[in-house]
């Protein structure tokens, strides 16, 4: 039995909808609480309606990285799995690092090695793997995060140069640990982040140059789309 037929099997596409379906009824639930809420703090049917509305808009760019990573992911694990992780609590970037992980553990060097043996008994740990991993984060929050929270709120109250100097460094930490790797692998990753930093650059100057607020929530997913395009194009040169 081939890999993707149970990566894309009907069962697992059952499953998965089933899911789904609980996270959407989940989703309408907490929709018509707010919303009754929201009439009993006297809140108008208008100004209701109107972060609706602007909350829709504004959510359609944001999911276009949803499917970026869908896409994606889709070669390397079926359709119906990247779909049910990227829809729950996933990142593109997570769900590959804790599936490559899972594969080297088991003795395969990388996720496409893995596909070159159409060994189906691993799909269980990849699946489990990339599930029970980013666990630790709603787990924490389930038991720490009122209290963190708070904390963090009263640091940002106060001018702390401390702060500043820790978020620069873990996000710098954060870049030169996945950034070399991928930018190393070959040309064509080199010039996708080229590309990718440039976007970012001069979107991010537009969006200050012109008072354009509304362009800072998107530049991620423009980067990621552009630097889609880059890469297929640049594949197709170098």
């Amino acid at each position: 039995m081939n890999i993707f037929d149970i990566l894309n099997s009907k069962l697992l596409y059952i499953l998965v909808a089933l899911g789904l379906l609980i996270i959407f009824l989940i989703c309408v639930m907490f929709f018509l609480r707010a919303k009754k809420r929201a009439k009993e703090l006297g809140i108008a049917d208008e100004k209701v309606k109107a972060t609706i509305k602007s909350s829709l808009v504004f959510s359609i760019v944001p999911s276009i990285a949803v499917i970026i990573g869908l896409i994606t992911l889709s070669p390397l694990l079926g359709i119906p799995w990247p779909w049910f992780r990227l829809s729950v609590v996933g990142s593109l970037p997570y769900e590959l690092t804790a599936a490559d992980l899972a594969v080297k553990g088991l003795g395969y060097q990388d996720l496409a090695t893995y596909q070159a043996s159409a060994d189906p008994s691993a799909i269980g740990t990849i699946m489990f793997t990339m599930t029970i991993s980013i666990l630790g984060g709603m787990i924490f929050n389930i038991f720490f995060l009122e209290k963190y929270h708070k904390k963090v709120s009263g640091v940002g109250t106060k001018s702390s140069p401390f702060r500043e100097l820790a978020l620069s460094v873990l996000t710098f930490g954060m870049v030169t640990v996945f950034f070399p790797i991928e930018f190393l692998k070959s040309k064509t990753h080199a010039t996708v982040a080229i590309t990718s930093i440039l976007v970012t650059l001069i979107l991010g100057q537009i969006s200050k140059k012109y008072k354009i607020d509304w362009l800072a929530d998107f530049i991620m997913s423009f980067a990621l789309i552009i630097g889609m395009a880059a890469g297929v194009f640049f594949e197709g040169v170098l």
